[in-house]
């Protein structure tokens, strides 16, 4: 039996995003059909990354085969008892994988259940996240996984983004070593990992067939074996 997680929050308003949708035709105004218009950028909500993102000679998503995204065997490294901005290290993730040392896979999600302790829609979503270290980001690039997911904000200076003003740095180590050097794709803001109830799944993440992209919205679901 298969059981499905959905793995993608709900494109809705959002402080962070100006998202908005914008009636085109309605049925209301006696239209014969509905629709809408959305403004909806690339890196919003549950979204998948690509290298050309964080450098400009970097590879769109068009430059990966489908079946890199479509069905990918799946390990869940779990920091779920993690606190308010912890730094998650290579160490850590190297123990988290230890049961799983003599087997590779496709794909990795780590596991913080961040939305189970600050609301999705909330800044302290992002202020008090958990995220990865430098070290962290090199131990995933050398792991080479063809995706790598996150259900907090991995890199310690996103939460700067809100309050950043002109001319402010803000570095990105993990971007840099799985996105850039290792040419990993990285998939942001999933939820509902405590769902999944095993540290092995298959993941399929399908962004938008949008040529030349840097990034894309995902509908992003887990399947378990039960």
């Amino acid at each position: 039996m298969r059981r499905i997680v959905d793995l993608t929050v709900p494109i809705e308003e959002h402080w962070r995003y100006g998202f908005k949708v914008t009636p085109v035709k309605t049925h209301a105004n006696g239209d014969p059909w509905q629709n809408a218009s959305y403004n909806l950028e690339s890196h919003w909500y549950t979204h998948i990354d690509a290298p050309l993102h964080f450098d400009p000679n970097g590879e769109s998503l068009d430059a990966y085969p489908i079946q890199d995204l479509a069905i990918t065997d799946c390990l869940v490294l779990d920091f779920s008892d993690c606190g308010d901005n912890t730094a998650i290290t290579a160490e850590m993730l190297e123990k988290a994988n230890e049961r799983f040392r003599d087997r590779h896979f496709d794909s990795l999600l780590i596991r913080t259940d961040r939305a189970r302790k600050a609301e999705w829609t909330s800044t302290e979503y992002w202020d008090n996240s958990p995220y990865l270290t430098e070290d962290a980001g090199i131990w995933l690039k050398n792991y080479h996984p063809k995706l790598v997911g996150y259900d907090f904000a991995q890199d310690y200076a996103i939460r700067k983004i809100r309050t950043m003003k002109p001319g402010d740095e803000i570095p990105q180590p993990v971007h840099e070593h799985v996105l850039k050097q290792g040419k990993i794709l990285q998939i942001e803001y999933i939820t509902n990992l405590w769902e999944i109830g095993s540290p092995v799944c298959q993941l399929i993440a399908l962004p938008l067939n949008t040529q030349h992209a840097d990034g894309s919205q995902i509908r992003g679901i887990a399947v378990v074996e039960e």
